[in-house]
């Protein structure tokens, strides 16, 4: 059986009757992830492996009792975000889970998209108006262009309701159209500069 060619549904299907190699499968393919989601909130790279470690060890203790799922990404990103949430109450953070803010890192223009100083100027641009929202904001940024994840399924990871996941995201995007100005244009080159910022992290 070639669990590459399953869907992470289908895997999760197959996991939850006792297929520990279909499990295997969704850790190989969505720990990277997991890892990278995890990092945004914590600068603990041990804490955050520990916790993927726990969740897929629960995950198999548990699978009696889990149901199936519409995205097994989501569910697992969502997942980890509580245990982390939990890892770090204990640890004695001052601020619980928070999302990190994004580095002020060089991102690299790619002149297939568009013009390349004009691109490395709206890149800037972005990414400084990045630095000025709320961690919230954020995160809702990187669900939604880095993941693009839908405002429903934002608002299941974050735990809020989507007209609030709605409501930061809008304001979040006319902070982002007062600070890059003339640039700005809600098109797909827009997406992809946004996708090239937040993958700077």
């Amino acid at each position: 059986m070639r669990y590459v060619d399953f869907t992470s549904e289908e895997l999760w299907t197959q996991f939850l009757p006792g297929d520990h190699l279909a499990l295997d499968a969704l850790v190989k393919r969505h720990y990277n992830l997991l890892y990278q989601y995890g990092c945004k909130f914590t600068r603990d790279a041990a804490l955050v492996k520990d916790c993927i470690q726990d969740l897929f060890l629960y995950l198999w203790h548990k699978r009696n009792t889990i149901n199936e799922t519409a995205s097994v990404e989501h569910y697992l990103m969502k997942a980890l975000r509580r245990r982390l949430g939990r890892a770090l109450s204990r640890s004695g953070s001052t601020e619980g889970l928070s999302f990190i803010e994004f580095k002020d890192a060089n991102a690299t223009p790619d002149d297939q998209l568009i013009q390349q100083e004009q691109k490395a100027v709206l890149a800037d641009r972005i990414r400084k108006c990045i630095l000025q929202l709320s961690k919230r904001q954020q995160e809702i940024i990187y669900l939604r262009f880095y993941l693009n994840a839908s405002a429903a399924e934002i608002a299941d990871i974050m735990q809020l309701n989507r007209q609030s996941v709605y409501n930061l995201l809008n304001d979040a995007l006319n902070k982002l159209r007062q600070h890059t100005g003339a640039y700005f244009k809600p098109t797909i080159a827009l997406s992809l500069i946004l996708i090239l910022v937040l993958s700077q992290l």
